[in-house]
């Protein structure tokens, strides 16, 4: 009997310092964890991954517009000929504004790469 009481003790007492150090592990994970992004936060690096996820959002939705613009495409129903006409007109126009919308964000895209080269990470 003393043999089980000893053996059931040490158990126990390994469960709880493994549960301890289990914790500690964790605590330890999670300062690490907030002390890479702070670190990251004042990055030059995030900085650059912002702006590229604003300038992939902004182009995204511009070929969606491009998508839709050309989906619009008049059908020969009951339109007349003038009104096939005015649909052509306005999805070109359409397409024109699109297409400098686009070469705009291009160009700020590359001007604020030229910019982001300049950028250098602190250790």
């Amino acid at each position: 009997m003393l043999y089980l009481s000893i053996s059931l003790s040490i158990i126990i007492c390994t469960f709880f310092i493994a549960r301890f150090l289990a914790a500690t592990t964790r605590l330890v994970e999670k300062d690490i964890n907030a002390t890479i992004a702070r670190k990251l936060s004042t990055s030059p690096v995030s900085a650059d991954m912002r702006r590229l996820t604003e300038e992939n959002g902004v182009l995204r939705n511009l070929l969606i517009d491009m998508v839709e613009n050309e989906a619009s495409v008049p059908r020969q129903t009951s339109e007349t000929a003038n009104e096939v006409k005015l649909a052509i007109e306005a999805r070109t126009r359409r397409r024109r504004e699109i297409f400098g919308e686009a070469v705009f964000t291009l160009q700020q895209a590359g001007k604020s790469r030229i910019a982001a080269r300049t950028f250098k990470i602190n250790g």
